[in-house]
């Protein structure tokens, strides 16, 4: 496994985060527990000529226990949630890597309330960061490692649920791949295939409908345009911010989107899982939600803010892709979403829009761009999922049993 382990770290300094002409590097950790790693990735970044190397860590479990054992008005900033470095980095042009590791439900047990107020605080923390970010103004890319409790989760019973929770996210990120820079290269040139064929049509709206109940009309921006993990950072260098990343990606109308959509998969806010829910929206809102599980920290997170309650993405996978083809519900936004067709609440992509940087927030709000302090995805893609398109070709089917039809 170790040598796995310093081919992901490969993938993420020369790929993702294309590192050879970086002078500053943060690295975020969601728990103590991957310090020894933090360690492996500093040093070589080291080796590779950058001086100024950050470990930055906000440990979920004692973010758990300091909001367990605090009252709502008493909660303050401190350094389970304090994010200061994102920005410190951020405004240098350096490199942020965030290695991500879920903990599932362990929020559970925390009011929606000091959730919410945690996202506030940290917001407060990072406001150049969330301004920028959708913009790759610095480089940065998200990817993910396993813990306990999470394979737990993802393999229930197994008493090698680590071990195969690490080789999956091995699989998916193409690590086992002889030359995984190369492997994901080949991706990204059959992936641009659809994107350049979505772009061709010029789509004005999305029809979604499937045996779930989901039947939701999307009008996109005039002037938008799709994009996938063919990035690049604000000087020219290629990055993957997600890894791993199979979507390709849009930025609805706020205004534009009606009818009911039905969640495939959970999802976690704060660690706190959200399932089996519905979205009824008019106009742009969502106007009424329904969840089996999670529906006070749905509701919370929809009216967190005016534009919460707005799509900010609308995300196209194939069903008949490596992460689908699992079958493994990964408890994991960054991975799940990578597996099915996905929206997302609130933020919206600027990038998304052609000629961004020279329209002013007033003109972008004029086009029905989203912009919001919260970005969540979720997943509503099936193996029936159709979506007929209004092109400037007339009405096409471009998506049928859950797979591109284009």
């Amino acid at each position: 496994m170790r040598e796995l382990e310093d081919k992901y770290i490969e993938l993420i300094l020369k790929r993702c985060l294309n590192f050879e002409n970086k002078k500053s590097l943060m690295i975020h950790l969601d728990l103590k527990e991957h310090i020894p790693i933090a360690m492996k990735i500093k040093k070589k970044a080291q080796s590779m000529g950058i001086s100024d190397v950050c470990i930055h860590i906000n440990d979920l479990y004692e973010l758990h226990d300091y909001l367990k054992n605090t009252p709502l008005d008493k909660i303050e900033l401190n350094d389970t949630m304090d994010r200061s470095d994102w920005d410190l980095y951020a405004k240098k042009g350096g490199a942020l890597l965030f290695l991500n590791s879920k903990v599932p439900g362990l929020m559970n047990d925390i009011s929606s309330e000091k959730m919410q107020k945690v996202v506030e605080l940290k917001a407060q923390t990072q406001k150049y960061y969330r301004e920028h970010v959708k913009e790759y103004i610095f480089p940065w890319t998200i990817v993910d490692l396993p813990n306990k409790r999470w394979a737990e989760t993802v393999f229930p019973g197994d008493k090698n649920a680590y071990d195969k929770l690490y080789m999956s996210i091995m699989k998916m990120c193409m690590v086992d791949r002889e030359d995984p820079v190369k492997a994901w290269q080949e991706w990204i040139d059959k992936n641009n295939y659809y994107k350049d064929k979505l772009n061709e049509l010029e789509i004005s709206e999305m029809h979604y409908k499937n045996s779930l109940g989901t039947d939701l009309h999307i009008g996109l921006p005039k002037g938008s345009v799709w994009l996938n993990l063919d990035k690049l950072d604000a000087n020219g260098n290629p990055i993957i911010s997600n890894m791993p990343s199979y979507e390709i990606f849009n930025t609805p109308n706020k205004w534009k989107t009606n009818g009911v959509v039905y969640s495939s998969k959970p999802f976690y806010c704060d660690d706190v899982c959200i399932n089996n829910f519905k979205l009824v929206f008019k106009d742009g809102k969502v106007v009424d939600c329904e969840a089996e599980e999670g529906e006070e920290v749905l509701k919370t997170l929809i009216q967190s803010n005016d534009n919460a309650c707005y799509l900010g993405e609308v995300a196209l996978v194939p069903h008949d892709s490596p992460i689908s083809n699992t079958g493994i519900v990964f408890n994991e936004t960054l991975f799940d979403e990578n597996s099915s067709c996905h929206l997302a609440f609130g933020k919206a992509t600027p990038r998304n829009i052609r000629g961004y940087h020279k329209m002013s927030k007033e003109e972008l709000n004029r086009i029905g761009f989203n912009d919001a302090p919260v970005h969540e995805d979720f997943m509503i893609g099936t193996s029936d999922l159709e979506i007929e398109a209004t092109t400037k070709k007339g009405k096409i089917l471009i998506f049928k049993n859950g797979n591109f039809n284009i």
